[in-house]
């Protein structure tokens, strides 16, 4: 069976071949063709379905439609976690709607040739999730590929979308101080991580701001829900064990409530529990985590929606977008007994 040209098409619908083009690029504002010529064109396409060729189109309009998400190298595949998932899910609804598709990228090179690959023409651009100070983003800016950050800021002179990790810091811990608590733990995240870092300052000014003060050794590090728990069981075995734990996110906090069970500590009443992130598990867990919410879905979609809009060499007016952040009280916080 004869393949449908696109000469087919212009014939049916009566126009030329590069009107029946920008109508199909979605190139018709540009050409201001008219919306009647738009739907003709579009109707002959359908009636004689028309599937315009991929590599055509792209050696035509030198863009392959293909977006890259960049993880961290190792961390994100060590697991498929409940943040990585609501990333994909924000990513991959916006692709669909602004009608790209997306390539997920994980080898493990070198920063140059890292950025080479991912520069080849294979992609229009890249949303990179690495850690503070990686190399690539800067790499990628080189090579004028489209780039955005999310979750991270590394490059702060660079197209990010990112979580307001300061005040979510500062906010859980405020909500800990209200209820009384006074000896109040954090588990940080890695030490590279700006996230987890922000989170930190802002736990830290709370506590100064409420004339309490930072105890080194209220402050252990936990990075991932597999890490060794050890610091975190001295600490809650130590005489003036703290009263309240503010986990820098919610995966270590589920991670890390059994293991505070097996030391005879009731959630909430011996210690409350804040976690980061809101994931559907806080509401599954017993009791319900208190967390930080942070939109993952609507950031991350945001994050793909300008990315495209900046590949598509549209004018973007905010670059830099940094979200706000709330907090979902659940049942793992509660009032210090001591109050």
């Amino acid at each position: 069976m004869k393949r449908t040209t696109i000469e087919d098409v212009a014939k049916k619908a009566g126009v030329g071949k590069v009107t029946v083009s920008y109508v199909l690029n979605g190139h018709s504002a540009v050409a201001r063709i008219s919306e009647s010529t738009q739907q003709r064109v579009r109707a002959a396409a359908h009636e004689l379905n028309y599937r315009p060729n991929a590599l055509a189109r792209m050696l035509s309009t030198k863009r392959t439609n293909v977006l890259a998400v960049v993880f961290q190298r190792g961390h994100f595949f060590a697991g498929w976690s409940g943040f990585t998932s609501e990333v994909m899910r924000g990513v991959s609804t916006a692709a669909v709607d602004i009608g790209y598709d997306l390539m997920m990228h994980t080898r493990d090179l070198p920063a140059e040739e890292e950025a080479d690959a991912l520069a080849d023409g294979r992609i229009d651009g890249a949303l990179v999730l690495r850690d503070e100070g990686d190399p690539l983003v800067c790499g990628l800016a080189k090579r004028d590929l489209p780039c955005v950050q999310f979750f991270s800021r590394g490059h702060s002179d660079l197209p990010f979308v990112d979580a307001d990790n300061y005040s979510g810091g500062r906010m859980a811990t405020r909500h800990l101080i209200e209820l009384g608590h006074r000896r109040i733990a954090m588990v940080r995240g890695p030490q590279r991580s700006h996230s987890s870092n922000d989170r930190f300052v802002g736990y830290r000014d709370a506590l100064e701001g409420a004339a309490i003060g930072v105890a080194p050794e209220r402050v252990v590090s936990i990075p991932s829900g597999q890490s060794d728990m050890e610091p975190l069981r001295r600490l809650m075995m130590s005489p003036d064990r703290p009263t309240a734990l503010f986990f820098w996110s919610d995966e270590v906090a589920l991670a890390c409530m059994p293991m505070l069970r097996e030391l005879g500590l009731r959630i909430p009443e011996d210690v409350s529990l804040v976690g980061f992130d809101s994931l559907t598990a806080c509401d599954r867990a017993v009791p319900a985590l208190t967390s930080v919410r942070q939109p993952i879905f609507e950031m991350a979609a945001q994050a793909t929606r300008l990315l495209g809009a900046l590949a598509s060499k549209e004018n973007v007016e905010q670059h830099q977008v940094l979200v706000p952040l709330s907090l979902d009280v659940r049942r793992s916080t509660a009032p210090t007994l001591a109050s």
